[in-house]
């Protein structure tokens, strides 16, 4: 497996990229800085706000694999304590619920870092 690191234009936007998803993580709070990368045939964004780093997974036609979230969770967080962090495997429904539509995506993984 290996981690991708996409490019992001100046002027792209996650709230036009995946605008349901954000809206139910931080709905207006800012963010500070993202990055894209792909994993395969998993799209993943690396978001870091001023109270939280969010890393999600988004696969367009199957399921995540636990051992791509275990990857991903490596690269990303290499001297975070797997305690710190909260995966929430069920997200896409969560974000479809918040919505009231469905989402274009076939899974949807959240992890998550809080700030002290």
């Amino acid at each position: 497996m290996h981690l991708i690191e996409t490019p992001v234009r100046l002027n792209a936007s996650l709230h036009k990229m995946i605008p349901r998803t954000i809206n139910y993580l931080y709905g207006k709070t800012a963010i500070k800085f993202f990055k894209t990368y792909t994993l395969d045939a998993v799209h993943i964004y690396y978001i870091d706000a001023f109270s939280e780093v969010d890393v999600i997974m988004m696969a367009d036609k199957r399921k995540i694999k636990s051992e791509e979230i275990d990857f991903t969770i490596d690269k990303l967080f290499p001297e975070v304590s797997r305690t710190e962090l909260t995966v929430d495997p069920a997200a896409k429904a969560k974000v479809e619920a918040r919505a009231k539509r469905k989402l274009q995506y076939h899974d949807v993984v959240i992890i998550q870092q809080k700030r002290k």
